[in-house]
């Protein structure tokens, strides 16, 4: 008898349910919010009519951030690692603009929550924005943007990194991704009596960064979270070029039309003006030719090139040259960012090379550099 009456209450209960249905309905209202934030907030966010978030991950999917490529940058896998966490993981990076140290027991990769806390803020505002002191104490302010300078940013102090006496190896130099001194129009090794000047970009991007890179997107290829500038399908040659054609930039002077734009003059001194990244690559060219002549360097075209393993330089003018070339190649964008200063350091450094004054002529010798050993 008592499993019958079970059963009947079991089946009476479910009959309940069935007549008054599931209502989309947040229970405990009245409870204080965490940080004022009411529980029926949620569906501004995790509702059905606004797609912006599901456009906002696809195109986060297509990002190298999106990638997870080196999340293995943490103490699990490496305690050499540690160092790495703030910027190769989630957590590092929390850990880093929040001052809160990371657990360790877990890393992921750079997703919505390592610039965003809607749950904490009640909206999609940047988790950090503030002002971003880079490695030799330049202030990097560009907005928004500063999110990005907390990893985008040179590991090492220029004015004392390159000094006499200096050890090269396969990993000196500033680390990958220097965009953020390379925008500003420092951090590179200046020679004195060698005059540098900045681009337009220097002075006129408010959100730095964001202004350009985060345009409109287009079929969540480029732009937008995805970050890109040109999307990497051979099938879309997509450009992001939004940004640049804005009143007060290109806009007001003639749409730019490729990224890589045609130079205001033969950088590379090859008798032909060429796109600014093409002449980027000239003078690159140029100078790892150089340095490899003077065993600086190593590599080749293939894999790439690195300062000399276990090379004693005696002078910070030469092991200087090394620096920028390795700023240039590390800062990735072919001269765009920052146009004059990234041309400025590197002629200099040839000049320097070629003739011991970083204001001499540099003759002027194109020779096919095949392999670095």
């Amino acid at each position: 008898m008592p499993k019958f009456k079970t059963l009947f209450f079991l089946l009476l209960a479910a009959g309940v349910l069935a007549l008054t249905g599931c209502e989309r309905k947040i229970v405990n209202e009245t409870a204080p919010p965490q940080d004022g934030l009411a529980a029926s907030a949620c569906f501004t966010c995790h509702g059905d009519q606004d797609l912006s978030l599901v456009a906002a991950q696809q195109q986060w999917q297509n990002s190298k951030h999106g990638s997870g490529e080196n999340i293995n940058r943490n103490r699990n896998n490496s305690s050499r690692y540690q160092a790495c966490e703030r910027c190769h993981t989630s957590e590092g990076f929390i850990a880093q603009v929040s001052g809160i140290p990371a657990d360790g027991e877990h890393f992921t990769s750079i997703s919505c929550f390592t610039c965003h806390q809607p749950h904490t803020n009640g909206n999609m505002e940047l988790r950090a924005a503030d002002p971003v002191t880079l490695a030799n104490g330049v202030i990097f302010d560009y907005g928004d943007g500063n999110l990005c300078a907390n990893c985008h940013q040179s590991r090492a102090n220029v004015d004392t990194y390159v000094v006499d006496d200096v050890e090269l190896s396969e990993r000196w130099g500033p680390h990958h991704s220097d965009q953020s001194d390379i925008l500003a129009g420092t951090g590179g090794y200046e020679y004195a009596g060698y005059q540098y000047f900045s681009s337009a970009h220097t002075g006129v991007l408010e959100d730095g960064c964001i202004d350009c890179h985060m345009g409109g997107s287009q079929a969540n290829l480029v732009g937008g979270h995805t970050w890109n500038m040109r999307s990497e399908s051979e099938e879309d040659e997509l450009q992001l070029l939004s940004g640049c054609n804005v009143d007060g930039c290109h806009g007001s002077r003639g749409p730019v039309t490729d990224l890589n734009r045609t130079a205001n003059s033969d950088y590379d001194g090859d008798g032909t003006v060429e796109g600014v990244q093409d002449e980027i690559a000239g003078l690159k060219h140029e100078l790892v030719t150089l340095l490899f002549a003077a065993e600086l360097m190593e590599g080749d075209e293939e894999d790439g090139y690195y300062p000399a393993e276990d090379r004693m330089v005696s002078d910070a003018d030469s092991a200087g040259a090394v620096y920028n070339y390795m700023m240039i190649a590390e800062e990735r964008s072919g001269g765009i960012h920052n146009t004059q200063y990234a041309v400025g350091l590197l002629q200099s450094a040839i000049n320097y090379i070629s003739t011991g004054d970083p204001n001499g002529v540099a003759p002027r010798e194109r020779t096919p550099l095949l392999s670095m050993h």
